[in-house]
């Protein structure tokens, strides 16, 4: 497996609570060797909150997300592959989890899919980090019993492991759960399980946690295991949150970049932010720079994401401009559908430890 950027362990200030990993200090890759000393990196501004991106893996590909610098270092600190879906099976009459690529993700992780689209990210210390949603099958996060939760969440670990992946997103969304199905442990059970695996595996692992669905449910104790966690109403500055999560670990800041964002927002909201203690931010959905006409070949703007960085890099880093190189930024989804997708059992998963 690839680690490239090390992660310090947080200790609690309270037995158990907001035990964690935390990205250190951005490195600065290529930097200048003469470089100014008045030079605006992210690595020079102290407590600055780190800044986490979802790719949309079905339509964008994600290594646009390492284009985006600030002198010479990588703005984005965090991609979050959006996403693998929780499924089921039944052996021996039993329901398994299971965890299912898309016709649109194998290949980004399968068959040296890896290789190309992860290993690049981390070559330039952005961790990459795979997310785990619900798909209409009546199973998801919160209403596993206590063997399927500790099933699912071997699964996972075994996915970081054989993908050399730097952890897992957690959204509790479109499970569709069957009425009077959701129990107070299944989202508790599988975090607490999954960081011991993870632990164990290696240090450095992040786990993070889409503040929606039944968040509610995760207890301090799991919460402990969350190195980060991002609210859902984007464009909006939110502090409050479902589960006890420390400041240091949470995201006040959400956009989507799928729309229009004023640059002079996401200014205000990082400088809050950084001045409030907060840890991380977050945009969903990264666009190319510019969109394509199918029918005419026109070449239309689309939803630059650049105006936001900078508004966010001005706010949380003290300025600096965020560059990107000449025709960067549109890299096509080049990655090869596999029109019936990939599943890893939890019998796969004890494989794939076990090598």
């Amino acid at each position: 497996m690839r680690q490239f950027l090390q992660i310090a362990a947080c200790a609690a200030a309270l037995a158990g609570l907001f035990a964690c990993n935390k990205l250190n200090e951005p490195q600065a890759v290529n930097a200048p060797e003469d470089a100014d000393a008045t030079t605006i990196t992210k690595a020079a501004v102290a407590n600055s909150p780190i800044l986490a991106v979802y790719v949309e893996t079905n339509d964008v590909n994600p290594l646009n997300a390492m284009d985006y610098q600030l002198n010479g270092e990588p703005l984005i600190d965090i991609v979050e592959l959006f996403a693998a879906n929780i499924h089921k099976e039944t052996v021996n009459g039993q329901v398994r989890p299971t965890l299912y690529l898309n016709d649109k993700l194998a290949n980004i992780l399968e068959n040296g899919g890896v290789e190309e689209y992860v290993w690049p990210l981390q070559d330039v210390y952005i961790k990459v980090l795979l997310t785990i949603l619900g798909d209409h099958q009546g199973i998801g996060l919160a209403n596993m019993n206590a063997t399927q939760a500790e099933q699912f969440a071997t699964i996972l670990a075994a996915t970081v492991y054989h993908y050399g992946l730097d952890g897992i997103g957690f959204d509790d969304e479109y499970a569709d759960y069957p009425y009077g199905s959701v129990n107070n442990t299944s989202y508790s059970n599988i975090l607490l399980s999954l960081r011991e695996q993870l632990d164990e595996m290696g240090d450095g692992y992040l786990m993070t946690v889409f503040d929606w669905g039944y968040t509610n449910t995760i207890s301090n104790a799991a919460a402990a295991c969350i190195d980060y966690g991002y609210h859902g109403y984007f464009g909006s500055y939110v502090t409050s949150r479902s589960f006890p999560i420390a400041n240091s670990g949470w995201s006040p800041v959400s956009f989507n970049l799928g729309q229009y964002n004023d640059p002079d927002r996401a200014e205000e909201y990082a400088a809050r932010a950084k001045n409030d203690g907060y840890g991380a931010m977050m945009c969903f959905n990264l666009r190319t720079r510019t969109n394509v006409t199918a029918s005419t070949g026109e070449t239309i703007s689309g939803n630059d994401p650049l105006p936001v960085f900078q508004g966010l890099a001005d706010g949380a880093y003290n300025g600096g401009t965020v560059t990107v190189p000449i025709g960067a930024g549109n890299r096509s989804r080049d990655v090869e559908i596999d029109s019936d997708g990939f599943t890893i059992t939890y019998d796969m998963a004890l494989e794939w430890l076990a090598e």
